[in-house]
């Protein structure tokens, strides 16, 4: 591979890292900062009072252990407190992270992972089977594959030149 094929697919990569994270900011952004901001109280967003020592709602421990919530228990005990708030603070920083590029490529796995367990742990068994089924409604795993697709690049090749990442990285050359 010679100069310009190296320099012609690093123009490539940055275009795709670019658009992938613009395209997360316009469509996904949103609705994660909305679901996140509706996990904790003292808001017009919040989904019902707050978890008693917590700062999540009982809206999130719906969200994310909803047989907690449907066999009438008040909170999860400890661990699984501990999971609800964990997640919530994820589904809210991660995101964030993506679109300033700040630690992209590993905001962006722990995303899809974020996903892909909060869709384990609060649908049916048979949601994994549910993939390219055409049905309108099964469509979380179609819905995590789009994401991982959207958010593959960023996941692969970091978040690109236009990012705090690229930022810092050229702050500390020029320092050194």
């Amino acid at each position: 591979m010679d100069d310009r094929e190296v320099k012609a697919a690093g123009w490539k990569e940055a275009v795709l890292t670019s658009f992938s994270r613009c395209a997360f900011a316009a469509t996904l952004l949103p609705w994660f900062a909305i679901s996140a901001l509706s996990r904790f109280p003292g808001h017009d967003l919040s989904m019902g009072p707050a978890v008693d020592g917590w700062f999540v709602t009982i809206g999130a421990v719906y969200a994310y252990l909803p047989d907690t919530v449907a066999t009438g228990q008040a909170a999860p005990g400890t661990a699984g407190m501990v999971y609800v708030a964990g997640m919530s603070l994820a589904e809210l920083v991660l995101p964030v992270l993506i679109v300033a590029g700040l630690a992209a490529r590993w905001a962006a796995v722990g995303l899809v992972l974020h996903q892909a367990i909060a869709m384990a742990m609060a649908s049916s068994s048979g949601w994994a089977g549910a993939l390219f089924d055409a049905s309108p409604f099964d469509m979380l795993p179609d819905q995590l594959l789009l994401w991982c697709a959207l958010l593959a690049p960023v996941m692969i090749h970091g978040a690109g030149p236009l990012s705090l990442d690229a930022g810092l990285r050229r702050l500390f050359q020029a320092r050194a």
